[in-house]
């Protein structure tokens, strides 16, 4: 059974237990998506996480650059314990060079998986982290202006099906709170002053 056909009779029955018990639900819609974009934290936290990201991608820069000069110095290490005129201990100086400089090379790789593996968990974890802190002042914003308005069911309006189709055709415009969630959610900010 698809997701949207389970919705659709998950939501039938709520509406049916609701008629029945002789209240008609109140539903009201909210557009997650807008509400996430234009919430001043939202803006905060994106700006943070970048300054993050571009500080991990300084720093792999500079490793990409150490690696470059560490390959370089192995390929002319490469050539030098390649060189035939070299006597029988310079060229087994030049192979130990080689053999170092190889061992560094991979060194380096592995440190760079190892910052690139590592950086990508922490960019996951603290935008995961942002997100839900984000979405948990939203929620209770989203709570307070249901109760206010008598609405039993709050519903996300950018919701999406699997068929990438609105999962809310059609909704009055009045049952749409994602304006008064907005507003009331960007009016603790403070006003930068010119």
């Amino acid at each position: 059974m698809s997701c949207l056909r389970k919705f659709s009779i998950l939501l039938l029955l709520v509406f049916s237990v609701c008629c029945f018990a002789g209240n008609a639900a109140r539903i009201a819609v909210v557009d997650l998506e807008r509400v996430f974009k234009e919430y001043y934290k939202s803006k905060i936290a994106e700006e943070m996480i970048r300054k993050q990201a571009d500080a991990y991608r300084k720093y792999l820069i500079r490793l990409n650059e150490e690696m470059r000069r560490l390959s370089e110095a192995a390929r002319t290490a490469r050539s030098n314990a390649l060189n035939i005129a070299l006597s029988p201990a310079e060229k087994a100086k030049a192979e130990q060079e080689l053999q170092n400089r190889n061992n560094a090379v991979k060194e380096k790789e592995a440190e760079i998986k190892l910052f690139v593996n590592e950086r990508s968990a922490d960019m996951r974890r603290l935008e995961n982290s942002k997100r839900a802190e984000i979405m948990k002042e939203i929620r209770a914003q989203i709570s307070k202006q249901a109760a206010a308005g008598g609405f039993h069911f709050v519903f996300d309006s950018a919701g999406r099906t699997m068929n990438d189709q609105p999962a809310i055709l059609y909704f009055p415009e009045k049952c749409d709170i994602t304006s008064a969630v907005i507003r009331e959610l960007n009016r603790t900010r403070t006003q930068v002053k010119k």
